[in-house]
């Protein structure tokens, strides 16, 4: 008799001690794991900046990542435009843009939206000029240079 006293308080002690150790754990699935890091979605598609009315492209490129030389771009006597949409994958950047003896601006990218840009310019005459955006592979953009149309 003690034998069977022994055995049913070793039983209740054994499911009491599984009761605590959270067996039920076991019965659930398990958490996916996480997945690795990519870049930071676009809240919105990274499109091709706007066409000014009465303009045509003189020159179109992206999406693209990182720094790029254009060369030598055509800009026509008066009025243009230099248009620049950016997101950064990561934390808000700035771009370089670099136009040969005019001058050199700067565009932030932000990680929280499309970031749109827009520069005229009104030369005194036709100019080529070299054409060069800077800027970390973080940052992904589309460029076009406008010019009137004929």
């Amino acid at each position: 008799m003690r034998a069977s006293a022994a055995l049913a308080v070793s039983a209740l002690l054994a499911l009491s001690l599984g009761a605590c150790t959270g067996d039920r754990a076991s019965d659930q699935p398990s958490a996916p794991e996480k997945p690795q890091s990519q870049p930071a979605p676009t809240p919105e598609p990274l499109l091709s900046p706007e066409l000014e009315k009465g303009f045509k492209e003189t020159l179109a490129e992206g999406p693209r990542q990182g720094s790029h030389y254009f060369g030598t771009v055509q800009f026509p006597k008066g009025e243009s435009w230099v248009k620049l949409n950016c997101f950064s994958d990561s934390k808000t950047v700035q771009l370089k843009l670099s136009l040969e003896t005019i001058g050199e601006y700067t565009v932030g990218c932000s990680n929280s939206r499309v970031e749109k840009n827009a520069n005229q310019l009104n030369l005194a005459t036709s100019r080529k000029l070299h054409f060069t955006i800077e800027a970390g592979n973080e940052a992904r953009w589309i460029v076009s240079i406008q010019a009137p149309q004929k």
